[in-house]
């Protein structure tokens, strides 16, 4: 299935978050595309999709990028906290991707050089799939 996003929850959401936190937004809107085989008709759909998880990156987006590994986690029976410490990446670019449920489309933006540290924290079901409702704040 061909994916466009449709970022209409997101993007209002985006320029209220203050320069000194950053934030996923809770949920994206997508509209799906299926690729109809020949003799059938297909209907553009669109789906709420929540929040899932975040990717940190070094470089710049759709070029040369590295995903940076958290340089700290806990873990307390199933919830897991990551922590990513910023500082030492500052030499490049760093930008978040937050990631949502069920979808290739993600929202990326640049992470200001105000932003020491991000953190995630999630709970992992057996066999590794994160459950519940995660959050995850920069500041």
């Amino acid at each position: 299935m061909k994916l466009l996003a449709l970022l209409l929850a997101a993007i209002p959401a985006l320029p209220q978050t203050p320069a000194s936190t950053l934030q996923c937004p809770a949920a994206i809107t997508v509209t799906e595309t299926p690729s109809a085989p020949g003799g059938w008709r297909s209907a553009d759909g669109k789906s709420h999709r929540p929040f899932e998880r975040i990717s940190i990156y070094n470089g710049h987006e759709g070029g040369r990028e590295f995903e940076l590994a958290p340089t700290g986690q806990k873990e307390n029976g199933t919830q897991i906290t990551q922590t990513w410490t910023l500082k030492a990446y500052r030499d490049m670019n760093l930008f978040l991707r937050c990631r949502y449920r069920d979808t290739a489309a993600v929202l990326s933006i640049d992470i200001p050089s105000s932003i020491a540290v991000c953190t995630f924290i999630f709970d992992l079901a057996p066999g590794g799939r994160i459950v519940g409702k995660p959050t995850m704040t920069c500041k």
